[in-house]
Parts: structure tokens; sequence; C-alpha cells
């Protein structure tokens, strides 16, 4: 197989991947989370009694300080409690948009059944459970919305703040290490690459870009001069994770890994990390779990290549 010469753009994001990509567990502490589902119940509070409907016939009106309290209680549940009771399942590290936006529908659905058991237990024990039920649930669907959609572009901007910073910070390391390459001699490290074929790829291990996995195949990239070449290969990716045992490559997604002498710069939005790929227009996206692995690794590089200076 011919290796082939490539300028091609990096892959779009797909509905999935969008779906799966990172977002915080809303402040990811327990203390600023007990403060934030504060400020929320307070929140829902003042809006209610602020957008006050009238009482429909045969419900009850003024009870919005009591659905205040059964929001807190409900948001500390889902927050707060349940974090602890399974931890592996709300972890963090792991947690998604589309896990948030599961959540949320939780959250309406745990409100709208303590809410309609307390109005059929204290206020409207004439009516039948179906109709409190229907009112509730269209009530808190209706007002449930607008704290939501607040409490996200919060939560988002809280995310992008981090972002931009841990990037910044990151990319001072990286103009360190640049500094440092220029006074040290480039040396070559050959490496070969064993597939599942006959196949195999040898190139010098300073000239690696990254490597992309597609099911179980992966194309590797790399730098011949100025030249970008890239070579597909059938293996997985985690076959050739072991054959590049170094201290230079990292395993920065689950269908990527990157050399981390090959980055030239860090970017940082409310999506998490791009590692931007020197001398290329290829973005590598980091996942949520691996992003404090990887910027451990460019400082742990910048300290080996300063002790070596």
């Amino acid at each position: 197989m011919n290796d082939t010469a490539v300028t091609a753009q990096p892959k779009g994001i797909s509905l999935s991947d969008r779906w799966n990509s990172p977002f915080p567990f809303y402040l990811n502490d327990e203390r600023k989370n007990a403060l934030l589902v504060l400020a929320i119940s307070a929140f829902v509070t003042v809006f209610l009694y602020a957008f006050k409907t009238p009482a429909e016939a045969g419900f009850p009106g003024g009870l919005e300080w009591l659905h205040g309290i059964i929001t807190l209680v409900c948001l500390s549940f889902n927050i707060l409690l349940l974090p602890r009771i399974f931890p592996a399942a709300l972890d963090p590290v792991r947690w998604t948009i589309g896990k948030y936006v599961y959540i949320n529908l939780g959250h309406l659905l745990l409100i709208g059944i303590v809410t309609t058991m307390v109005e059929k237990a204290l206020f409207c024990p004439d009516k039948t459970w179906w109709l409190v039920a229907n009112h509730v649930s269209f009530q808190v669907a209706l007002k449930g919305i607008i704290p939501i959609v607040l409490t996200t572009l919060f939560l988002k901007t809280v995310m992008l703040k981090e972002n931009l910073d841990a990037a910044l910070r990151i990319n001072q390391e990286l103009g360190k290490i640049r500094a440092l390459k220029a006074e040290q001699p480039r040396s070559a490290n050959q490496v070969t690459l064993y597939s599942d074929t006959t196949d195999s790829l040898t190139f010098n291990l300073p000239d690696l870009l990254f490597i992309e996995a597609d099911d179980n195949y992966c194309t590797v990239f790399w730098k011949e001069q100025t030249e970008v070449k890239k070579r597909l290969l059938r293996v997985n990716l985690k076959s050739l994770e072991s054959q590049l045992n170094n201290s230079f490559t990292l395993r920065c997604h689950r269908s990527y890994i990157i050399n981390v002498n090959a980055i030239s710069a860090v970017s940082g939005n409310a999506n998490g990390y791009r590692l931007k790929i020197n001398g290329s227009e290829f973005a590598v996206p980091v996942s949520r779990q691996k992003g404090k692995e990887v910027m451990e690794k460019i400082s742990q590089l910048r300290n080996m290549m300063e002790l070596t200076a």
C-alpha cells in the first residue's frame, strides 16, 4: 500500500459525537453543587411568584413556596445524593450532553411525581390521580424550561472559561517545549508499526503526528520534511498503542493517539479541548476523561526536556 500525502480537513462532528461530547456535571464539586441547587430553587420560587397564574377551578393557588421546596428536595436528591449512590453511572469525568439531557428530564419527572402526590394528598383529595397528574405535568413542563435553559447557559459559560484558562496555561508550556527543542539536535528514532496483515510501516518516531482509528483500521499520519503523509493499516488502536509504548505518544481519545511533540497549540471551548497539529490543518479532539492526562503529559515532557538540556 502506497504512502499518501494529504492536505485534507479533519472530520466533521457527527450528531452522535455531539450527543456524547463532554459536559460538566453541574459544577463538578459537591459544595458548589449544593449552592447551585439552592440558587436554582430560590430562582424557581421567585419566578413562580413573579409569573403567578390564576388558580384553576378546583386547584389551589398560592403554593409557590411549596413548589420551591419540592424543587429543592428533588434537585438535592438527583444532583447531590444520586452520585453517591451510583458513582460510576454519574461519574463527572464521563458526563456528556446526552446524560445532561436525561438528568434534566429526570428532574422534571421527579418534581412532577412528588408535586402530584403532595397536591393529591393535601389539597385535591376529591380529584382523580389522572386529573391531578395532568395538571401538574403541564405546569412543571411549562415553567421548568426557563430555569433549565438558564442553568445550561451558565454551565456552558463556566466550562468555556475553565477550558480557555487550561488551554492558555498549556500553550505556555508548549512554547517552552518549542524553545527547548530548538536548542537540541534532532535525533532519529525509527519505529515499525505492524498490522494484522503483512503490511507494516517504518518511520522516525519524531515525525509521527497522530493516529486515527476507524473500527479495525487505523490511519497513521506522519511528516516527511514539509509534507504530511498517511497510511492505512488493518490493526486496532489498542495494538498500535502497545507498539508505541514511549514517553511521547498518548491516547487522547477513544479514536486517536497523538504525538505530544506534534502539538502546536491547544484550543478550549465549551465542548472541551482540541489539539492543533504542527504544520497541518488537523485538530485532534481530546476526550473529557483524557483531558487532565494530556495536560500533565505536556508538563512532564517540558520538565524532562529542561533536565536534559
